[in-house]
């Protein structure tokens, strides 16, 4: 999983950055005992205005703006607010799926409306204590404020809790099925995402549709027939080599596709997820020694 903070300020950005580097860092590097979590960080240039809040990017994204004084937010104030309304508007029910379909389709060029984008959270980092006065009335793109140049535990606190009540941190549970979007040829798992060929996208719908059961190579020629593509048997094995491929690197080998023994081929659950159930099992077993002892 990845996180994207857009910072705005070049010290918070440089306190950001070496904290994130450090070894006991604030910022954690598990999610979850097995999804991993990396920080991405980018530069935010000055002026702040209301197109800073889009989001393009399909993973959770925070915006972080280094604030010394409570005059920064009278300029957050003077944003229009018919610009945030028409971000927030079309983003207050959006999902992670939903970012990600909605990325996909901009850069195939089927989405132009500029106002279909996501608002990001806004967190403000003031560098020195101010006055609870100052801050009490926030604009509505504000999200949530911390004060201190040190309070980076604080921060990452806020940052998981404003990702988590707008609903753009979600995991992918190692069970969960891929999943396939025929009109961008696209093959998901969690909001991962890999391009198939017209060929993949016809055999990859029948294996989704019939996991766990043999496919016969008679149905699969069918298909490459009906897809206009050679039935020669090593034009389907060089393609089911690459659909494995494509398969196991995007759900890193949770799920494989495997030969059935001259008879056909068959989707089904990979090393990494035979790995998880076996530790699963056997931290079952474990407690339920510890509680007969």
């Amino acid at each position: 999983m990845k996180v994207c903070l857009r910072v705005m300020g070049d010290q918070l950005l440089a306190r950001v950055a070496a904290e994130i580097a450090r070894a006991d860092s604030a910022f954690p590097r598990q999610f979850t005992p097995h999804v991993p979590l990396q920080w991405q960080i980018e530069k935010l240039l000055h002026p702040f205005n209301a197109t800073c809040l889009e989001s393009t990017t399909p993973h959770a994204t925070v915006m972080l703006l280094e604030a010394h004084d409570a005059a920064f937010v009278d300029e957050l104030w003077s944003i229009a607010s018919r610009d945030y309304d028409a971000i927030a508007r079309d983003s207050r029910n959006e999902g992670p799926r939903d970012r990600a379909s909605r990325s996909h389709r901009r850069q195939e060029g089927q989405d132009g409306e500029r106002k279909r984008v996501a608002a990001a959270p806004v967190i403000l980092v003031f560098d020195r204590e101010l006055p609870t006065a100052q801050l009490m009335e926030m604009p509505a793109i504000v999200t949530d404020w911390v004060i201190g140049p040190d309070a980076m535990h604080d921060l990452v606190r806020r940052v998981f809790i404003a990702l988590k009540r707008r609903q753009h941190l979600v995991t992918t549970p190692v069970d969960a099925r891929p999943s396939l979007r025929l009109e961008s040829r696209r093959l998901y798992h969690g909001d991962q995402a890999i391009l198939l060929t017209p060929s993949e996208v016809a055999v990859a719908e029948l294996f989704l549709a019939r996991f766990g059961s043999v496919i016969p190579l008679d149905e699969i020629q069918l298909l490459f027939k009906l897809a206009g593509r050679s039935v020669e048997g090593s034009n389907v094995r060089v393609t089911m080599f690459q659909l494995r491929f494509k398969i196991e690197a995007l759900t890193r080998c949770h799920y494989t596709l495997t030969s059935a023994y001259g008879q056909g081929y068959v989707l089904r659950h990979g090393k990494a997820a035979d790995t998880h159930a076996h530790a699963a099992s056997a931290t079952w077993a474990a407690n339920q020694l510890g509680d007969l002892a």
